[in-house]
């Protein structure tokens, strides 16, 4: 059965109908609801999920806004906890040198901020790429990286040999393992 390493973007993308990537991400949710493909993703997933949610559900006038926010991230968080997915973390915290002491920082932080300076992403993408090399490390059917954030697919080819598997956008993916909606 073919793994792949989702950013948190291709979940998005299946509830936005204005995304460009949202058949496809539809495609790859309802593929890994199914059963038909294992996918893999940050912790940090879980956390932008919910941000997102909270962030964009519409609040009309007497709502308890609390409440809205509330039910819409658990929703979230739901509607990931039924694709089978699993959550990667790197254990453990590492030591980083700064001048002339060390700052301990959880693994993936630390595994982001040696990517920092050979790719040029923003933080939380900085995170999913150590995420996403270190399952491809730690599962060897994980097989491609699948984003539709368009600073990852600029640079795709770099990114795939720095982690060791091809990055692919959400529609690249569908169409070569063939599965639709």
């Amino acid at each position: 059965m073919k793994t792949a390493y989702l950013d948190t973007n291709v979940f998005v993308a299946s509830y936005k109908p204005d995304d460009v990537f949202h058949e496809a991400s539809t495609a790859i949710a309802k593929a890994l609801g199914r059963g038909e493909i294992r996918g893999q993703t940050s912790t940090l997933t879980i956390l932008e999920s919910a941000a997102v949610a909270s962030r964009t559900i519409r609040i009309r006038k007497g709502d308890d806004e609390r409440d809205v926010r509330r039910r819409a991230v658990g929703r979230a968080i739901l509607n990931l906890s039924r694709l089978g997915l699993k959550f990667i973390h790197i254990l453990g915290d590492s030591s980083t040198p700064m001048d002339s002491y060390k700052v301990e920082m959880p693994a993936i932080f630390h595994q982001a901020l040696l990517l920092a300076s050979d790719v040029g992403l923003k933080s939380f993408d900085l995170v999913h790429l150590a995420a996403a090399r270190y399952s491809g490390q730690m599962d060897s059917n994980v097989g491609a990286f699948v984003t539709g954030d368009r600073g990852f697919l600029r640079k795709k080819k770099d990114l795939s040999r720095i982690i060791g598997m091809p990055v692919l956008s959400p529609k690249e993916y569908v169409e070569g393992l063939g599965i639709g909606t």
